[in-house]
């Protein structure tokens, strides 16, 4: 599988303009979800950082409401990956956690923001695709290992977080209640 690299902007642009730059790889049968991740997540390079963002991060910046349309933006490829492309059932829940992590941790003022900038939650979703895609092309079986050890991960990440939280919240309320812990 042939991969092409494209770049639309000049390297003499003035420092201070933001470079827009194409998608740095357009797998074959795969242009339009890699254009719609790269307009999520990378078309616009913060100036003088190597910092890429895209409409996802910045619609972000709207509270809860900005996520929530990112999320139904990444809920499609997720969906088109399931439907067209038929990837396997362990990748989609692997796409979705990629997409429920995002909008959730990204409704959480300004840690979510930064969360946004670095997760791309659609670039790593076209990533898992574009290995299905590649594993196909190349006649191998698709592995799943990979995608239940990271939701393995993610739920016991998730677990420990609730956790530590309910904790918390009992050790707040036996303080406010001025009673023991035990």
């Amino acid at each position: 599988m042939k991969l092409v690299r494209l770049r639309t902007a000049v390297d003499d642009d003035p420092p201070l303009k933001p470079i827009i730059e194409g998608p740095d790889y357009v797998p074959p049968g795969l242009e339009g979800l890699e254009r719609l991740a790269w307009i999520m997540d990378r078309a616009i390079r913060i100036p003088g950082t190597p910092i890429r963002v895209g409409l996802d991060s910045l619609l972000g910046l709207i509270p809860v409401g900005g996520d929530v349309l990112t999320g139904v933006v990444q809920i499609g490829i997720v969906l088109v990956s399931i439907i067209h492309y038929k990837v396997p059932r362990a990748v989609a829940a692997r796409m979705t956690a990629n997409v429920v992590l995002d909008t959730v941790v990204g409704a959480v003022p300004f840690v979510g923001d930064a969360f946004d900038v670095a997760f791309k939650a659609n670039t790593r979703n076209l990533k898992l695709l574009t290995h299905v895609q590649e594993q196909r092309v190349a006649g191998k079986p698709v592995s799943s290992a990979p995608s239940i050890l990271y939701l393995a991960g993610l739920v016991g990440l998730t677990s420990g977080v609730l956790a530590l939280v309910l904790i918390g919240f009992i050790t707040v309320a036996a303080w406010l209640l001025g009673r023991p812990l035990l």
